[in-house]
């Protein structure tokens, strides 16, 4: 492999999975040779740009499958979008249901991938995390938090990536390799797989494509939403950033309550009939202020609440992810 391709090799941690995948096409998209790192999925969701990266099958936790890629296909730079899932459960509710293994995957899992990144060479690693490290939206004295804003996760989930924070803090600090975290709101878009927040919010899309009437019960609170096309986007802005890049980053596409997302969904369909049960959040996490993220690399979301919409009503192509 000569150096020029070594410099677009970019090894993707969980590169099958719901924003793994999209970064995946973002990085071929862009001309980068991505190589997938992980298990083995079900579902398929790259076939239409098979034969465009490279597959290593292997666990995060295996420091032997972790140093056999990185010597096999000797990456410039990683992005990791790693998590612990039970089935179709979100990640919220895999966490509460086993946590010892989300620990082991999340935290213990991503310090391996750093480890054995940093002892090929890395230099820039970039992975999601997520806006559930803060705590109850209650505990913050402003409407927004932004980076500066203690973390106070209460959800193992959360927990998981404020300590896999912690110890990305601690790796760069022994070794001087930049690690970013992308603290990422909730994120919408095709491919998404597994239940949730975001499962709940998709099935205002489903119920409006499909003609059929829906029930819909959430709190109508402001939220940080992104689409996931975006979000791939945002992560490789951080990697091809070709300044200094800071340990943590607020990440958002726009804010909307559930009632404004309804609206947005009738305009474009009139007549949807879309029930809507208020109810009281379990957690409401505060608004989080994006503008450091915005501000030190000039990204620009592409998607705003019409054009998420728009997208999440058009026809799904027949190689869609």
């Amino acid at each position: 492999m000569s150096s020029a391709d070594t410099a677009r090799t970019v090894l993707v941690a969980g590169g099958l999975g719901f924003v793994g995948s999209h970064v995946v096409r973002a990085l071929v998209h862009a001309g980068y040779a991505p190589v997938l790192f992980g298990p083995a999925m079900a579902e398929d969701r790259l076939a239409d740009i098979g034969g465009r990266y490279e597959v290593f099958e292997g666990s995060i936790g295996d420091r032997d499958a972790l140093t056999a890629a990185f010597a096999r296909f000797k990456p410039a730079q990683v992005i990791s979008c790693v998590a612990h899932s039970v089935g179709k459960e979100g990640l919220m509710r895999a966490g509460e249901a086993e946590s010892d293994t989300a620990m082991e995957i999340n935290v213990a899992g991503h310090g391996k991938l750093i480890d054995a990144a940093c002892r090929a060479g890395v230099k820039r690693i970039v992975w999601t995390g997520s806006s559930v490290v803060y705590g109850p939206a209650s505990t913050y004295a402003t409407s927004h938090v932004d980076e500066g804003d203690v973390s106070a996760p209460t959800t193992v989930y959360g927990l998981t990536k404020h300590l896999a924070e912690e110890l990305s803090a601690f790796m760069t600090r022994r070794y001087g390799v930049e690690i970013v975290s992308m603290r990422l709101p909730l994120i919408l878009g095709p491919g998404l797989w597994y239940q949730g927040a975001a499962s709940a919010i998709s099935e205002v899309f489903a119920a409006a494509r499909e003609n059929r009437p829906a029930r819909i019960s959430f709190h109508d609170h402001a939220v940080d939403l992104m689409h996931v096309v975006d979000a791939a986007a945002a992560m490789l802005a951080v990697l091809r950033h070709p300044g200094p890049v800071r340990s943590t980053y607020n990440i958002k596409g726009f804010e909307a309550n559930i009632t404004n997302l309804i609206e947005a969904v009738r305009s474009r369909k009139p007549g949807t009939g879309i029930a809507f049960e208020r109810i009281e959040p379990a957690l409401l996490l505060p608004l989080m202020d994006g503008s450091r993220f915005v501000g030190e690399t000039g990204f620009s979301p592409r998607f705003d609440l019409a054009g998420l919409v728009a997208d999440m009503l058009a026809p799904a192509p027949e190689n869609a992810p």
